[in-house]
């Protein structure tokens, strides 16, 4: 697609909130948002000619590392919501992209920050981003966070909550666990009695290490009112493949 008149340095799309996106409530579920973050990063490079399929000829792939959410106003079921996203650059061996949500009236109802690796997908080795993203249009004009991510620390999470044996439908086009799942994963090891009484108002994640089709991950959980701190292990190994903290309201 060639669009030399268009402003790119910004991307916004529409999204229907249909009710498979929503929870018990009649509301957007975080990871509905998320998917919808990916798809609309998704697009944003496809027409700059930088994404999946383009990076995939080359050998390499957009892989995400890092992100924060935060929700200021969950939407409800049959809203529209837009959402906008773009590039701020790279730092060392990511590339940073950011979103805002907007509501149907135009009020900014939640935002994010997210790091991306390129990763070779012959050799398995990371790709410094910046030949790929410096093809992209930067925005830098009104960062949505003053400093960008950096990894969760480690933290002692000993409430053992229960294993996840992957199965097919927890694959990706990369053949390993979708990011998504692991959000939901985190969110459902949360006690009952925080999620049915409160609502997410900050979710930041790190994805550490890939799982794959057939392994078995187990997950740790320490909840109280106020956050929780999620740790995702592959079984039987010293392997951390995410980690999670989330800040009710």
């Amino acid at each position: 697609m060639d669009t030399p008149n268009i402003d790119l340095r910004k991307y916004r799309e529409s999204f229907r909130i249909g009710s498979f996106d929503t929870d018990l409530n009649g509301r957007a579920k975080l990871t509905s948002i998320c998917n919808y973050f990916q798809e609309i990063a998704g697009h944003h490079v496809d027409i700059i000619h930088q994404g999946i399929d383009d990076l995939m000829a080359n050998n390499m792939a957009w892989i995400l590392s890092r992100l924060k959410v935060q929700i200021f106003e969950t939407p409800k079921c049959k809203e529209t919501i837009d959402i906008e996203t773009w590039s701020i650059g790279t730092e060392g061996m990511f590339g940073n992209r950011e979103f805002r949500i907007y509501n149907h009236d135009g009020k900014v109802i939640g935002q994010a920050t997210s790091s991306w690796l390129v990763l070779n997908t012959k050799t398995k080795r990371l790709v410094r981003p910046q030949e790929i993203v410096a093809k992209l249009p930067i925005n830098c004009e009104d960062p949505i966070f003053e400093h960008t991510l950096t990894k969760i620390p480690a933290t002692e999470c000993n409430n053992f909550v229960e294993d996840l044996h992957i199965h097919y439908s927890d694959l990706d086009f990369y053949k390993h666990v979708n990011n998504v799942k692991y959000i939901k994963w985190a969110i459902d090891s949360c006690l009952s009695e925080i999620l049915a009484g409160k609502t997410i108002h900050d979710l930041e994640i790190n994805y550490l290490h890939e799982a794959k089709l057939d392994q078995t991950l187990e997950i740790f959980s320490q909840t109280n009112s106020d956050n929780s701190k999620i740790t995702i292990k592959t079984k039987n190994t010293n392997i951390e493949n995410c980690r999670a903290l989330i800040k009710w309201k």
